[in-house]
């Protein structure tokens, strides 16, 4: 199960929704929590610093430009040590990191030492991007390779989970880990598999499978088939109706196209979702 979790923090209100949801998963699957705030090393070099030279000089440059990188610093120090802060108090064993470079590639460098990465759906930009989905957090989730938990705007305890199945190789890895995670939460499982037009003899198959695959590992499962012509539709709707707290799904692999995008129902899903989604490898 899940023993190291990593919040990427940026002193939005998403990430400290974030961070409480790293909590929460931290307590129940006593894992070791990580929080990592990026220092945006695009600040430093980009149109930015450019304006800022051609009002300033450049004689005085160099200097404000430190200032400037010292600044950033500060900020980021506090928000880490906000984050050590609200841990201990929690009782739960964290580290705090600060890195500089550019986000979304330090935060996939930085993966490889935790088994869950954790972040906003939307970030410290929120009232630009509206409702899309955060620049940060969709590089990050093109990209990679580890199960990834974007959170929504509002807290909630995780009591019923729902794991999107349609059979393919890449939502069983999804449902093993909701199945895993179900367990260790003991929490209910609702495995919901969408018709979308497939012959309704093979919608069963593939949902029973599912349902076979959750009570071999002993955990408490229903399935669920519903008819919706847009998967993210159907799976946000489900969701909903039957008062869960988390879906779980799976994400494409890393093939030369798949790479670059990523399925049009996850992208729909992540960006409308008001609840956590998790997007397994």
């Amino acid at each position: 199960m899940i023993k190291n979790i990593m919040v990427c923090l940026d002193g939005s209100r998403h990430s400290d929704i974030a961070c409480e949801y790293a909590l929460h998963l931290s307590q129940q699957l006593s894992a070791r929590l990580t929080g990592l705030h990026i220092l945006d090393s695009r600040m430093l070099e980009g149109p930015l610093m450019a304006d800022i030279s051609g009002w300033i000089g450049a004689q005085p440059y160099g200097s404000q430009l430190q200032q400037f990188r010292d600044v950033l610093e500060r900020k980021g120090e506090t928000i880490v040590e906000a984050f050590n802060h609200r841990c201990e108090q929690a009782g739960i064993p964290a580290d705090g990191a600060l890195k500089m470079g550019h986000p979304s590639r330090v935060i996939v460098e930085e993966e490889n030492r935790t088994e869950l990465l954790i972040i906003g759906q939307r970030g410290q930009h929120a009232d630009i991007v509206g409702e899309a989905l955060g620049s940060t957090a969709e590089r990050v989730l093109r990209h990679s390779i580890k199960p990834c938990l974007v959170t929504p705007s509002e807290f909630q305890p995780i009591n019923k989970i729902m794991a999107a199945y349609d059979g393919s190789g890449h939502a069983s890895q999804g449902l093993h880990v909701a199945i895993e995670l179900a367990k260790a939460l003991n929490v209910e499982l609702i495995i919901l598999t969408v018709t979308e037009g497939k012959e309704i003899a093979e919608t069963e198959r593939i949902s029973a499978e599912g349902l076979k695959l959750a009570e071999s590992h002993d955990c408490r499962a229903t399935n669920l088939i519903v008819e919706n012509h847009r998967s993210s539709q159907g799976i946000l709707e489900s969701a909903q109706e039957q008062e869960c707290h988390l879906i779980v799904m799976g994400a494409y692999g890393h093939s030369r196209i798949r790479e670059l995008i990523l399925g049009s129902t996850t992208m729909n899903l992540m960006t409308r979702s008001h609840l956590p989604v998790m997007l397994v490898r």
